[in-house]
């Protein structure tokens, strides 16, 4: 394999990583979406602490025993957040790629 095969397959590589980091993201976000709006919706109505978050989304209630109903876990919210700076990691490291190959 040339030099210049091998260099295009890793950055089809990053390229590839980024998206597939990308679409976990957006995944995880229409899943806090509807999380949030569809099936905690009445949350509210039944809630002495109520709290509200947009980024990920999220409607989340604290109970006077201490239970939490509605909040997203640490799984999901890493999954949330690492995936989106994978991507940012991915997406830099091609564009630098790119930049550094048109000179």
């Amino acid at each position: 394999m040339r030099r210049t095969s091998t260099r295009q397959a890793q950055l089809n590589r990053l390229w590839g990583a980024a998206c597939a980091f990308a679409g976990v993201f957006f995944l995880v976000w229409a899943v806090s979406f509807v999380k949030a709006y569809v099936l905690n919706q009445g949350l509210r109505s039944r809630c002495e602490a109520f709290h509200a978050t947009s980024f990920p989304f999220e409607k989340s209630c604290i109970h006077g025993d201490g239970t939490v109903e509605g909040a997203n876990g640490l799984v999901f919210e890493g999954a949330f957040f690492g995936s989106m700076a994978a991507a940012v990691a991915c997406l830099t490291a091609a564009l630098a790629i790119e930049a550094t190959r048109r000179k």
